[in-house]
């Protein structure tokens, strides 16, 4: 089974799998929408928030319903 990895590029989230040696991306795949939607779907399944730091700085990531423009 091939070995995935996720990661961000400039302006899009990928799948990708890397050549035998481990040292070149191949087979990559566009998963922007697919992957922010999987994430969404995890947190608010599991009631969750997701902590994180990034740059030396602290950061949540959640979902929460939105209320209703009538």
């Amino acid at each position: 089974m091939a070995d995935y990895h996720v990661g961000c590029g400039i302006f899009e989230i990928y799948a990708e799998t890397l050549n035998k040696k481990g040292d070149l991306w191949k087979n990559k795949s566009v998963v922007t929408d697919e992957a922010i939607k999987a994430v969404a779907q995890f947190l608010l399944e599991h009631d969750e928030a997701f902590k994180f730091s990034y740059k030396d700085k602290d950061y949540c990531l959640m979902v929460k319903e939105r209320e209703s423009k009538e």
